[in-house]
C-alpha cells in the first residue's frame, strides 16, 4: 500500500475504524449473510482527477487488489460495498462543475457532486434538473449513473440513461473511455464493474414553477384509467407519486404530525408552470374519478416531504426495504396483494417512472436486535417475488440479485458487458461479484449468497436456502437497555439512524476534511458497532465521536429527526467518566475556573464599561455580554448599553459578578463544574433582583436558555430567569417606537446567522428586522441563509484548526458574492472569525456587529474597532489550542 500513500497522502486511510465505516451502504446485512463475504476493505483512497484514479487501477491491476466505487452508499442494493477486501475508492473531493451549456441545456460535472449542490448551482441561472432521485440531499451524479434507476421527473423524463449524454471513465485497464448513444448501457447502472467514472454530462432544463396537486382515493382501481385520462389532456405533468394508507400513518405517527386521513391513498401530482385551464382540467378529472383534491398547502408540505421517505424508521428502529418496478395496470393488485399478505404491515410509497410505469419502495418495521429480524428481513424478497408474478422486476441488480442479471438486462446485452468486461478488465478487479451472476463470473466472491438466494422459493416458503441462511442470525443487544454506559435513547437512536447520508456535506466539520468517521451518519454507525461489541473505545473512536461544532445544520436535514448535536455534546460526560478529555477544552475549563473567563485574563480585561453609560445596582433587567465580548469585542456591549440609555431601558451591570455562564464546561462534559456555575450565577442575579437577562453571547443565551433549567431541577434550583437574544430585545424596541434612527447609513448588507440564535432556537426575522429598519441599509442574502446558512466554524478550533480556517473563507466568500459592504454578525465568536478571515483574505466585504449599524443610525459615532484586538487573540489562540487538538486518556 506504500505505492497508494505515495499517489493519495492525506487522502489515503487504512485505519481500521475508517475502514468499518466504507463496508457498508444503508441496508442493514443480517451478520450471518455478512459472513459470507469480505465486506471490510484493506484501505479507502479520495482521488482528485482522473490521473489519480488510472495510476491507482494500474497499480491494483498489478497487485490483483480489488477496487470498489463509491459515490455516497445512499442505495441499499450493495453496490458501494466490498466483497473481497480492496480499495474502497470515495470520489468526494470529485465534486466541480465542469461546464454549464445553457444553448445545448446540458451540464457536465464530475461524479461525486451531490444532486442538491448542482441543483442549487443551476437554480442561479434560471436552469434545473430534469429528473433527480429522493436521494437528492445526499447522493451523488456518478452514484446515480452507476447505480441506474428513476425518480422525481421520470414520469415525464424517463429513466435517467434517457438523461445522460456521456459519460468518461477510466476502463479496468487503466485506458479512458468516452460513453455514448447506445454504448451507454456498457457503463450504466453497472456499478462501476466496467470502469472508474470521472466526468458525466446530462440534460437539463429551464427552471419553472413546480405546482402541486395532491388528491385523495379510497381505494385506485382505477389508476391505469385514470392517468391515460390525464396523458390525453397533455397537462404539463412532470412527477406523480403515490401514498399507501399505511405509508401516511406511519410517517405522520413518526412526525407527531397529523394532517392527512390515514385510511386514503394520495397521488400527489406535480406540473411544471401550469395555466389555470391545466389546474381546472387536472381538478376535473380527478374528481370524476373519486379523487378529493386537498389544500393547496398541504400538498406543498407533501412536495416538500419527498426527500424524507424514510421518516418512518424512527419508529422501527430498523426497516425492511423492497423496491421494485411495476406496470402501473398492476399497481392496484400489487398494493391489494401486499396489503392482505403482510396484513397491511408493509408501507409502500410509489413514484412514477415513466407514463405506463412505477417505482414501489416499501418499507416493514424491524429491530435488527431481535430473533424475528432474519425472517422479516426475508419478507423483502417475498415483495419482490409478487412483483415478478405481476409482469414487474426488481429496481437494481446490486450484489444480492445477480442471477437475474440476463432477465433484467436482457441476454445479449448482458453478454456484451462480460464480453467488454474480459476484455478491458481481465482480472476482474472492479467491484467483482456485482451485476454479473456466478455462472458467468466464475470468480464471484457471492457464490454462497447466490446460492442461497436461488434456492429458495420465497412465494411458498421461507425454509428455503436463504431461510436457513438468515435463520443463523441471533442478535439482540439489550433492546431498550443502557449498553456499555450509553444512555438507551442513544443505543436505539443509532439503529434509528437512517444513514442516508444527507447530513454529510452539511457537516462543518466534514465539507473541509470528508471522511465518513468525520459525518455524523459516521458517529452513528459507530457508537451502533460500539454498542453491539464490534469495536472498543478508544482515543480514535472517542475523538471521531465528540468532533462537533454544535451547529446543529445536520439536525435540519436528518431525515428522522435525530437530536444529533445535543447527542454529540451528551456523550462528552460519557467518555470523561471512561478517562477521555478534549484537551483544548480542558484548557479552556482551567481558565474559566482559575479567571472566570474563556480566555484566562484578568478580570481587568472585562472593563468595558465607558463613563457615559448609566446602569443600577439593582433592577428586573440585566445585560449579560459575555467572556468573547466582553474582552475583544468591546463595541458590542458599549453598543448595547448606549442604546439601552437611549431607548430609556434602566440595566444592571454585574461588574465582578459577571462571571462565565459555563458554556464550556457543558461542551467538555465537565458536569461537576458546569453545576458550580449554574449555583453561582443563580446566586448572583437573584442578589441583584433580575428576573430578566438580555444576552448578545449566543453562546451564553443558548446555556442559559437550555441547559440551566436542567441543571437547576437537578440542583433544587427553582430556574425562573428569563432570557432574551439582544437581537429579539433590539427588535422590540423598535416595534415599540423606542428608537429613533437619524443617521443614514447607505451600505450594502449580508446578515450571518450564529448557529446558536438560528438554528438552535429559530430567531431568524428579528435580526433582519432591525437591519430593514435602519435608514439607508438594502439587506441581501447569501446563498446559504436563515436555517440553511453555513456555520463559521470556530467552535471547531478545540478539534481542528484546518476546519476553522476553511468554514471562515467559504463563509466570507459567501459574503463577498452578495456584493455587500458588511458581513453583519450577531456573536463575538462569529464576528471575531468573520473579522479575522475577512482581513487576512484582504476581502472588500468586512464584518459590522448588528449594534455596530443601530449605534450608527442613531448617531453614535464614537464605536470600539475590535480588528486589532481580534487579531491579537485569535492569533493567541491558534498558537494555544492548535497543538491541544487532540483527545487523550487520562
Amino acid at each position: 500500500m506504500e505505492k497508494l500513500k505515495e499517489i493519495f497522502q492525506e487522502r489515503f486511510r487504512d485505519n481500521y475504524l475508517e475502514r468499518i465505516l466504507y463496508s457498508h451502504d444503508m441496508g442493514v446485512i443480517p451478520s450471518a449473510v455478512k459472513k459470507t463475504f469480505n465486506s471490510l476493505p484493506d484501505a479507502v483512497v479520495q482521488p482528485v482527477n482522473k490521473e489519480e484514479i488510472k495510476q491507482l487501477v494500474i497499480y491494483a491491476q498489478t497487485a490483483k487488489i480489488p477496487i470498489v466505487p463509491r459515490g455516497a452508499a445512499t442505495a441499499g442494493f450493495g453496490g458501494a460495498v466490498p466483497t473481497k477486501g480492496g480499495i474502497v475508492v470515495d470520489f468526494i473531493r470529485m465534486k466541480n462543475i465542469i461546464s454549464f451549456n445553457p444553448e445545448k441545456q446540458t451540464v457536465t460535472v464530475e461524479p461525486g457532486l451531490v444532486w442538491q449542490e448542482l441543483d442549487e448551482y443551476l437554480n442561479r441561472y434560471g436552469y434545473t434538473l430534469r429528473l433527480y432521485p429522493t436521494s437528492y440531499p445526499g447522493s451523488t451524479v456518478g452514484g446515480w449513473v452507476a447505480q441506474g434507476g428513476t425518480g422525481i421527473g421520470s414520469y415525464k423524463f424517463g429513466s435517467f440513461l434517457e438523461n445522460i449524454v456521456e459519460v468518461k471513465a477510466i476502463l479496468g485497464d487503466g485506458t479512458e473511455k468516452i460513453f455514448a448513444g447506445d454504448e451507454l448501457k456498457l457503463i450504466y447502472g453497472l456499478e462501476g464493474i466496467t470502469g472508474l467514472i470521472y466526468e458525466v454530462t446530462i440534460k437539463i432544463m429551464p427552471r419553472k414553477e413546480e405546482v402541486p396537486v395532491l388528491a385523495a382515493f379510497p381505494e385506485l382501481e382505477n389508476l391505469s384509467s385514470l392517468m391515460d385520462s390525464l396523458e390525453k389532456e397533455n397537462l404539463p405533468l412532470w412527477s406523480v407519486n403515490l401514498m399507501s394508507p399505511e405509508f401516511v400513518k406511519l410517517q405522520q405517527k413518526a412526525q407527531n404530525h397529523h394532517i392527512l386521513p390515514e385510511d386514503k391513498y394520495f397521488l400527489n401530482f406535480v406540473l411544471l408552470s401550469p395555466t389555470q385551464k391545466d389546474l381546472d382540467s387536472l381538478t376535473a378529472t380527478l374528481n370524476r374519478f373519486g379523487g378529493k383534491i386537498m389544500p393547496s398547502a398541504i400538498a406543498e408540505e407533501e412536495w416538500n416531504n419527498r426527500f424524507y421517505p424514510m421518516r418512518l424508521k424512527r419508529l422501527g428502529p430498523s426497516i425492511v426495504a423492497s423496491e421494485v418496478l411495476l406496470p402501473k395496470n398492476q399497481a392496484w393488485r400489487f398494493l391489494t396483494e401486499t396489503k392482505n399478505k403482510f396484513k397491511g404491515e408493509f408501507a409502500f410509497e410509489g413514484t412514477f417512472a415513466a407514463k405506463d410505469q412505477i417505482t414501489f419502495l416499501g418499507f416493514l418495521l424491524a429491530d435488527e436486535r431481535k430473533l424475528n429480524f432474519p425472517l422479516l428481513y426475508a419478507n423483502s424478497l417475498v415483495v419482490n417475488d409478487l412483483a415478478f408474478k405481476m409482469n414487474g422486476r426488481i429496481f437494481a441488480l446490486g450484489m444480492y440479485f445477480t442471477d437475474y442479471a440476463e432477465e433484467f438486462l436482457g441476454k445479449d446485452l448482458v453478454s456484451k458487458i462480460l464480453n467488454f468486461k474480459q476484455k478491458t478488465d481481465p482480472s476482474g478487479i472492479l467491484n467483482p461479484g456485482k451485476i454479473l451472476p456466478p455462472s458467468l463470473d466464475k470468480n464471484s466472491p457471492l457464490k454462497a449468497l447466490n446460492a442461497a438466494m436461488k434456492s429458495a422459493n420465497f412465494s411458498k416458503s421461507l425454509l428455503g436456502g436463504l431461510g436457513k441462511l438468515l435463520g443463523g442470525s441471533r442478535e439482540d443487544n439489550g433492546n431498550g437497555k443502557a449498553v456499555k454506559g450509553l444512555p438507551a435513547e442513544m443505543v436505539e437512536e443509532s439503529y434509528i439512524c437512517a444513514q442516508c447520508g444527507f447530513c454529510r456535506t452539511n457537516c462543518t466539520v466534514f465539507m473541509p476534511d470528508p471522511w465518513e468517521s468525520n459525518s455524523p451518519r459516521g458517529k452513528w454507525y459507530l457508537l451502533n458497532q460500539y454498542a453491539k461489541g464490534e469495536i472498543e473505545l478508544n482515543e480514535e473512536l472517542v475523538s471521531s465521536l465528540v468532533l462537533c461544532t454544535t451547529c446543529k445544520k445536520c439536525d435540519v436535514v436528518c431525515q428522522t429527526n435525530l437530536p444529533n448535536a445535543e447527542r454529540w455534546i451528551g456523550l462528552r460526560p460519557i467518555v470523561n467518566e471512561k478517562g477521555y478529555i478534549i484537551t483544548g477544552l480542558d484548557l479552556v475549563k482551567e481558565n474559566v475556573v482559575n479567571t472566570g473567563n474563556f480566555w484566562g485574563v484578568p478580570k481587568e480585561a472585562k472593563n468595558w464599561l465607558l463613563p457615559d453609560i448609566e446602569y443600577v445596582e439593582e433592577g428586573e433587567i440585566a445585560y449579560w455580554p459575555g467572556c468573547w465580548a466582553s474582552i475583544i469585542m468591546k463595541n458590542m456591549p458599549q453598543n448595547i448599553a448606549r442604546i439601552m440609555n437611549k431607548a430609556g431601558v434602566p440595566f444592571v451591570y454585574l461588574g465582578d459578578a459577571e462571571g462565565c455562564c459555563g458554556l464550556y464546561h457543558a461542551l467538555g462534559g465537565y458536569q461537576e463544574q458546569f453545576a458550580e456555575k449554574v449555583r453561582e450565577n443563580y446566586r448572583n442575579l437573584k442578589a441583584r433582583g433580575i428576573k430578566k437577562l438580555i444576552l448578545s453571547c449566543p453562546g451564553c443565551f443558548a446555556t442559559f436558555t437550555e441547559n440551566y433549567h436542567q441543571i437547576a431541577h437537578h440542583l433544587g434550583i427553582n430556574w425562573d430567569i428569563e432570557t432574551e437574544h439582544v437581537t429579539v430585545f433590539l427588535n422590540r424596541l423598535i416595534e415599540q417606537g423606542k428608537l429613533k434612527f437619524t443617521e443614514p447609513l447607505n451600505v450594502k448588507v449580508t446578515y450571518h446567522d450564529s448557529c446558536h440564535v438560528g438554528r438552535w432556537f429559530n430567531i431568524y426575522d428579528e435580526p433582519r428586522n432591525v437591519l430593514k429598519a435602519l435608514p439607508g441599509v438594502e439587506l441581501v442574502e447569501m446563498q446559504h441563509n436563515r436555517e440553511k446558512g453555513l456555520c463559521c466554524g470556530l467552535v471547531a478550533s478545540f478539534h481542528s484548526m484546518p476546519t476553522v480556517a476553511y468554514s471562515g473563507q467559504k463563509r466570507i466568500q459567501e459574503a463577498i458574492d452578495t456584493q455587500a459592504d458588511y458581513i453583519v454578525t450577531n456573536c463575538a465568536g462569529c464576528g471575531s472569525q468573520m473579522n479575522y478571515t475577512s482581513n487576512a483574505l484582504n476581502a472588500k466585504v468586512r464584518q459590522k456587529d448588528i449594534t455596530d449599524l443601530v449605534a450608527m443610525a442613531l448617531g453614535i459615532n464614537d464605536i470600539f474597532d475590535p480588528t486589532e484586538p481580534i487579531k491579537n487573540y485569535m492569533e493567541a489562540a491558534i498558537k494555544l489550542l492548535a497543538p491541544s487538538c487532540v483527545m487523550l486518556k487520562k
